[in-house]
C-alpha cells in the first residue's frame, strides 16, 4: 500500500503531530488513534466530523503567518520533552504541494529554534534563574529609559561584532569617519582596547560569559547593556554604569503581569544580535556593522577574530549548514538560527534606515549594503557628507527607568510574600523523599511558577509526565531552591531603602 505521505520528518518517539496538505478522513483519524496527545492538521480541506475529535487542532493554509507560529508554539507546549513529527500529504494539488513543503521547511526551522532554547533551558536553566534573582537590583532600578530612543538621531551607529573579519576591519574605522555612536558586543572588548577605541555602549547577555573571559580588569568602557540574565561580572565591573534591558524572561513576565513593564528595547537571543537592535532604538540615520560575520573559517569552526583573543575558541560542530555568501556562492556556519535571525532583523531594520556590511568574508544579511574594505573611502566621503557627528549627552545618558517608592513597595512586598509561601512546608532532613510532592504542589500554582521561571522550566517535565525524577537529581533541586529564594531575599533588601519595609521584612510580619 502507497504511503499517504510524500515526507516524513521527527522522531519515531514523538506524541504530536502536525499534518500539512489535504488529507483523506481514513488517513486522518488513524493519525488521531496514533497521537493521542495533539494532531495540528494545516490545510484547506474539510473532513466531516473533524470538529467532534477532541485532540485535533485545525489551521487554514491562508491563515496568517503570524497566526499560525502562534498556533505552532503553542502546539509545541503541549510536549516539553519530543518535538512533534511533521507529514506532508501526498493529496495536495501541485500548487498546494509547493506551498507545504515551504510550511515544511518554515515549521522546521521553528522545531529548531524551540529546541535549541529547550536544550539551552535545560542545561542552563538553574543558572539562569540564579543570576535573575542576583540582577533583580539592576532590573528594578536601572532600566534602559525610553527617552534614549533620540540618543542617535541624524548620527552614524557603529555595531562591533567578533567575526573573523574585525581583524580588517576595524582599524579602517579609526580616522576618517565623522565621531559615531560605537556599540559593542561583548567578545570584541580586547580587540577595541587593542585598537585603542572606546565603545560608548557593550553589551552582554549570556550567562556563561563573565567579563574576565572579553577584556582586562581596566577596560570598562561607557554603559554596559545588561540582560536579567547576565553574568554578573558585568555589573559588578561597570557598577553603576549599566542599564539592563528586558528579554524573553519568564520572570520579567511576572514582573510586567504585576506593574514592573518592560523596557522599549528588548534583548534578543545572542550579544551582536542584541547591540544591532540596540543600535536601532537609538534612532540613527546609518549604521554599519564590522565582525558581523555569521560564519568563519576552517569550514565554519572560527568563530573569533584574532584581535579578540579568543580566536583558539572553535567550535566543532557536529553538523555545519551551508548559507548564502557575501562573496561566495556558499558559505558554512554552525549557527544557523543565528544567522536566520539576524539576517531577519537586518530586513526590518533596512526598510527605516540604511545598514552597511563592512566585510570581506562571512554570511549574507537581508537588506545590507555590502562594502569591501578596499571601498572604505568612499564609504567614508558619502556617510561624512550626510551625517552629523555623534554628541555624547551625559543629561540624557544619566536617564534610567527605576521603580521606587509606593511601586518599589508594592513589588517587594509581593515577592516577599511568595518567599513565605516557599518556606511553608519546605522539606528538611527525613521529608526531603516528599520533595516531588511538594514541588508539584507549588508549582500547581501559575503565578509562583512563573516567578521562579528557568527553575520551573527545568523541573516540569519531571512532575507533570511519566520521566522518573532521580532521587539524587531531587534532592539537588530542592537545594537549588533553597538558593535561589536566599538570593531573591537578598535582592529585596537590597531593592528597598525604607527602614520601615526592612523592619517588617526581617521580623515576618509583611503583608
Amino acid at each position: 500500500m502507497n504511503s499517504p505521505w510524500i515526507s516524513e520528518s521527527g522522531s519515531s518517539s514523538a506524541k504530536l503531530v502536525i499534518l500539512l496538505g489535504t488529507i483523506e478522513k481514513e488517513v486522518l483519524l488513524n493519525e488521531v488513534d496514533s497521537f493521542p496527545a495533539g494532531v495540528l492538521w494545516i490545510g484547506s480541506g474539510v473532513v466531516s466530523g473533524e470538529s467532534s475529535l477532541p485532540n485535533l487542532r485545525k489551521l487554514n493554509s491562508q491563515d496568517e503567518l503570524d497566526e499560525i507560529d502562534k498556533s505552532l508554539y503553542e502546539f509545541f507546549a503541549l510536549d516539553y520533552n519530543e518535538m512533534p513529527m511533521v507529514k506532508v500529504s501526498n493529496q495536495s494539488q501541485n500548487s498546494d504541494c509547493e506551498f507545504h513543503l515551504i510550511m515544511l521547511k518554515h515549521i522546521s526551522e521553528k522545531i529548531d529554534s524551540v529546541s535549541r532554547a529547550r536544550r539551552t533551558r535545560a542545561t542552563t536553566g538553574m543558572q539562569r534563574q540564579e543570576q535573575i534573582f542576583k540582577n533583580l537590583p539592576g532590573y528594578l532600578l536601572s532600566r534602559i529609559p525610553n527617552e534614549w530612543s533620540t540618543l542617535a538621531s541624524r548620527s552614524v551607529a557603529v555595531v562591533v561584532g567578533a567575526g573573523p573579519s574585525l581583524d580588517c576591519t576595524l582599524p579602517l574605522l579609526q580616522v576618517g569617519l565623522v565621531k559615531p555612536v560605537i556599540i559593542a558586543a561583548d567578545s570584541s572588548l580586547r580587540a577595541l582596547n587593542k585598537f585603542g577605541i572606546k565603545p560608548d555602549f557593550v553589551v552582554s547577555i549570556d550567562p556563561n560569559k563573565d567579563f574576565a573571559n572579553c577584556s582586562t580588569p581596566d577596560f570598562c568602557p561607557g554603559i554596559a547593556i545588561l540582560s536579567s540574565q547576565s553574568h554578573p561580572s558585568w555589573r559588578n565591573s561597570w557598577k553603576d554604569r549599566v542599564r539592563f534591558s528586558s528579554g524573553r524572561v519568564l520572570t520579567e513576565d511576572w514582573l510586567a503581569e504585576n506593574g514592573i513593564s518592560k523596557t522599549p528595547f528588548t534583548a534578543k537571543s545572542n550579544s551582536g544580535l542584541t547591540a544591532l537592535s540596540f543600535a536601532d532604538f537609538l534612532n540613527p540615520s546609518v549604521i554599519i556593522m564590522v565582525g558581523m560575520d555569521l560564519s568563519g573559517g576552517n569550514r565554519g569552526a572560527q568563530r573569533y577574530a584574532q584581535s579578540t583573543g579568543r580566536s583558539h575558541m572553535e567550535i566543532h560542530a557536529s553538523h555545519v549548514h551551508k548559507v548564502p555568501g557575501n562573496y561566495e556562492n556558499e558559505v558554512f556556519t554552525p549557527f544557523l538560527s543565528d544567522w536566520r535571525e539576524t539576517s531577519s532583523e537586518t530586513l526590518i531594520i533596512s526598510k527605516r534606515r540604511l545598514i552597511l556590511n563592512l566585510n570581506d568574508r562571512g554570511a549574507q544579511l537581508q537588506g545590507c549594503t555590502l562594502i569591501h574594505p578596499n571601498d572604505i573611502d568612499e564609504m567614508k566621503k558619502a556617510v561624512n557628507e550626510s551625517i552629523f557627528p555623534f554628541k555624547t549627552d551625559f543629561k540624557l545618558l544619566s536617564k534610567k527607568r527605576e521603580v521606587d517608592g509606593v511601586g518599589m513597595e508594592q513589588i517587594l512586598t509581593l515577592l516577599t510574600n511568595h518567599c513565605d509561601r516557599i518556606w511553608q512546608g519546605f522539606p528538611e532532613g527525613p521529608e526531603i523523599e516528599k520533595s516531588k510532592n511538594f514541588l508539584q504542589l507549588l508549582l500547581a500554582d501559575r503565578d509562583t511558577a512563573k516567578l521562579l521561571g528557568d527553575f520551573a522550566f527545568v523541573i516540569m517535565p519531571y512532575l507533570h509526565s511519566d520521566q522518573e525524577f532521580p532521587q539524587d537529581q531531587l534532592i539537588k533541586t530542592i537545594i537549588y531552591l533553597r538558593k535561589i529564594v536566599w538570593l531573591l531575599e537578598d535582592s529585596i533588601m537590597e531593592c528597598s531603602d525604607s527602614k520601615e519595609f526592612l523592619l517588617r521584612f526581617l521580623t515576618g510580619q509583611i503583608n
